[in-house]
C-alpha cells in the first residue's frame, strides 16, 4: 500500500464547496479565501446554526456588542479569523448569528476560562455560595508510535468530554470541515456548526492536534493580551508542514489562558504535549518508548504550581489509567500491540486504575474512567495515511461505532489511501 508524503499543492485542485451527510456527521467542503470559506460554512450549515437556541445567540450578541467582548476579541484575533467570521455571518444571514456573536464564539476558549471557570470559582469560594457547583474539567488524549505500536506508525486518540449534562447541540451536530484555503495546507476541523476553530483536526501534511482544558492556579496566571489557543490550533493546521514548524509557532505566540495542546506528526513520528498558561509553557515530548498522554493537569517540571492544585480526581484517574495501558511493564499494558482497534479499546476503557472497578457501560459521567467522563465525541487519527475514525451519536458515545474517513480521498489527492476498515463496531 502506498505511503502518504508531505502535501504538495502542485497539480492539485481543490474540491468544490458542498455538503455530504454521513449518518449524523455533517461533512462540508470549504474552499477559497477566509471570507469565502466562512460564507460557504454559513450557507451549507444554515439550518444547524439556526437551531442554536435564540436565547444563546441573543445573549452572546448582547455581551459582544454592549459589554465590549466583540471588540476585545477582534483586537486579538488573527486577521483571517475576522474575515472568516464576516463570511459566516453573511452566509448565515437571518439566523441570529451576528458579527458580535461570531467574534465572541471565535474567542470562546478565552472567554470560557474567564467567565465560566476562573471568575465563578472566585465568587464561589469567597462569597458564601455552596461549594461543588463547578464541574471537573474533562477531555483525554494519547499518542502511540514506534515501539508501542504493531507497525511503528503513530496513532493519536482523543476523547472530547463535557462533564455533567451532555450538550445537545454538540451531540446532534458533529461536523467535519474539509478546509481548502488558498494560502495554506488543506486540513480538517472536527467541531460544530457556527465556530471557526477546531476542537481537534488533521492536515494533509500529517499533523494532528487537539486541546484539553486546564485551569490556572489563580487569576494572576491569566493575561489580557495574547492569542486564543483554538485559533492557534487552526493556524497550525493551515501552515505547519512538520512538528518542528508547529512547535516553533507555539513558542512564538503570546497566550492568555490555560490549556493543554497535543501536537503530533505522523510522518516524522514526533509528538509533544504543550502545557500552557499565559506567561509559561512546558513541553513534554514523546520519548523512546513511543507513548505520550495527557488529561487535564500539568505534569512537566517547569509547570508545577502553575495550574489548579490539587488536580481534579477525574484527571488523576485518567492520567494513571493511560500510564497502566500505554507504558511498558504494566500487567495492563498494550505496549507493542497498539493499532487503531486497540486505540479504540483504550478510549472505551471503563476501569478505575486505583480500585480496578469497572464502571457500567451505560454510564455517561461518573469521573471514574477514560470512557465514563462525559464523552461527547471520540476520534482516532492515523495521520501518516491521512485516515481518521469518529464515534458520535447518542450517549454513551464509547458504545457507538467508530466511522472512518480518508482525508486523501476527500481531497482527491493522488495515491489517496482508502479507510479500512470503514467502521469499527
Amino acid at each position: 500500500m502506498p505511503e502518504t508524503v508531505r502535501f504538495r499543492r502542485e497539480g492539485w485542485k481543490p474540491v468544490a464547496s458542498h455538503r455530504e451527510d454521513r449518518g449524523i456527521v455533517k461533512v462540508v467542503w470549504l474552499q477559497g479565501t477566509p471570507y469565502e470559506m466562512g460564507f460557504q460554512h454559513g450557507t451549507l450549515l444554515r439550518n444547524e446554526i439556526d437551531s442554536l437556541p435564540r436565547t444563546t445567540l441573543d445573549a452572546v450578541s448582547f455581551l459582544g456588542r454592549h459589554l465590549g467582548l466583540a471588540s476585545f476579541a477582534k483586537k486579538r484575533c488573527f486577521n483571517d479569523v475576522i474575515e472568516e467570521c464576516e463570511g459566516l455571518v453573511a452566509g448565515a444571514k437571518g439566523t441570529g448569528m451576528t458579527m458580535s456573536a461570531a467574534l465572541v464564539f471565535a474567542f470562546g476558549d478565552v472567554f470560557q476560562e474567564y467567565f465560566a471557570n476562573t471568575l465563578p470559582r472566585i465568587f464561589n469560594d469567597g462569597a458564601g455560595f455552596p461549594q461543588g457547583v463547578l464541574s471537573d474539567v474533562a477531555c483525554s488524549q494519547f499518542i502511540a508510535a514506534g515501539k508501542a505500536t504493531k507497525d511503528g506508525r503513530l496513532y493519536h486518540g482523543r476523547s472530547l468530554d463535557n462533564n455533567g449534562k451532555p450538550n445537545e447541540y454538540w451531540l446532534k451536530h458533529p461536523t467535519v470541515f474539509v478546509r481548502q484555503p488558498n494560502d495554506g495546507i488543506p486540513h480538517v476541523f472536527i467541531a460544530v456548526p457556527g465556530v471557526v476553530w477546531p476542537n481537534s483536526g488533521m492536515n494533509a501534511a500529517g499533523i494532528t492536534i487537539g486541546l484539553n482544558t486546564a485551569h490556572p492556579k489563580n487569576i494572576t496566571k491569566l493575561a489580557t493580551t495574547g492569542r486564543s489557543h483554538v485559533q492557534m490550533m487552526a493556524h497550525i493546521l493551515r501552515k505547519a508542514n512538520s512538528y518542528e514548524e508547529a512547535k516553533a509557532f507555539m513558542q512564538s505566540q503570546r497566550r492568555m489562558a490555560a490549556d493543554l495542546i497535543l501536537i503530533a506528526d505522523g510522518v516524522s513520528r514526533k509528538a509533544g504535549v504543550f502545557e500552557l498558561i499565559a506567561r509559561s509553557m512546558g513541553i513534554r515530548e514523546m520519548g523512546a518508548n513511543g507513548v505520550l498522554y495527557m488529561a487535564n493537569h500539568f505534569v512537566s517540571p517547569e509547570m508545577q504550581g502553575e495550574d489548579r492544585d490539587p488536580p481534579s480526581r477525574s484527571s488523576v484517574i485518567r492520567h494513571e489509567r493511560f500510564k497502566q495501558l500505554l507504558e511498558p511493564g504494566s500487567p495492563h499494558s498494550r505496549h507493542g500491540k497498539i493499532d487503531p482497534a486497540i486505540m479504540i479499546q483504550i478510549l472505551r476503557d471503563r476501569i478505575n486504575p486505583f480500585t480496578l472497578n469497572e464502571s457500567p457501560s451505560t454510564i455517561y459521567d461518573d469521573n471514574a474512567s477514560i470512557a465514563t467522563n462525559g464523552v461527547v465525541r471520540q476520534e482516532v487519527f492515523d495521520s501518516q495515511r491521512l485516515l481518521f475514525w469518529i464515534a458520535t451519536g447518542e450517549v454513551p458515545i464509547p458504545k457507538n461505532p467508530f466511522v472512518g474517513f480518508s482525508l486523501g480521498e476527500m481531497l482527491n489527492l493522488p495515491n489517496a489511501i482508502p479507510c479500512q476498515p470503514l467502521v469499527y463496531q
